[in-house]
């Protein structure tokens, strides 16, 4: 069942792992189906480099699993996929990573704000969402509302969560975020942490009407 969203998922999987933006077995990754509304997402335990179809997960809305029926799981991070789901109805694929400078400032808990015009890809601001564990509703719902305003946004401690309509620019959009976090940890280095100019959200919406 839905064998070329697996063969999807687990490219943009393995892609974002060679781009040093999913290690081993962190983070997580799913798409939505259009026609069935199900949830493909990745499973937990298994490193990204080992991912096959018979392995990826298929649950429904309400976190009911579908496929496989022998022992395999779907990532701990299902809930926050599924509550974005439904809050962001328009939303196709999701993305949690644990990319170095991302998660750098997802520790220092600091907002990335826009200090590049790639920042424009996934909205100007990378938020900072509260995380627990046992993935609480609070955080749940603090998530759902940072990512009402962007979509890209810090976990505490935990890497960055990044969202988009399309299964095709993700991967991009994800880069975009790693990115903009590195050039922002070295600019704020390279300027003794003195705060860089901002871009304006009108200056970012020219940027992308003129791309």
């Amino acid at each position: 069942m839905l064998e070329n969203l697996k063969i999807k998922l687990i490219k943009i999987a393995q892609d974002a792992e060679k781009n040093n933006l999913g290690l081993e077995k962190c983070g997580s990754f799913s798409i939505k189906d259009k026609t069935s509304g199900y949830i493909v997402i990745t499973p937990a335990k298994i490193k990204i480099e080992n991912l096959k179809t018979t392995n990826i997960c298929i649950v429904d809305l309400k976190g009911e699993k579908i496929e496989p029926l022998d022992g395999i799981n779907p990532s701990s991070d299902l809930k926050m996929h599924l509550e974005v789901y439904s809050a962001r109805k328009d939303i196709r694929t999701f993305m949690h990573i644990n990319s170095t400078y991302a998660t750098t400032f997802s520790i220092a808990n600091k907002v990335i704000p826009p200090i590049s015009y790639d920042s424009a890809s996934y909205g100007g601001y990378i938020y900072l969402a509260k995380y627990e564990e046992r993935k609480s509703d609070e955080c749940i719902t603090d998530l759902i509302e940072k990512l009402s305003r962007s979509d890209a946004c810090l976990l505490e401690s935990n890497g960055a969560i990044v969202i988009s309509s399309s299964t095709e620019d993700i991967l991009s959009k994800v880069i975009d975020v790693e990115k903009v976090a590195k050039v922002y940890y070295k600019a704020l280095i390279l300027n003794q942490f003195k705060e860089p100019k901002r871009i304006s959200r009108d200056e970012l919406m020219l940027y992308l009407s003129n791309r």
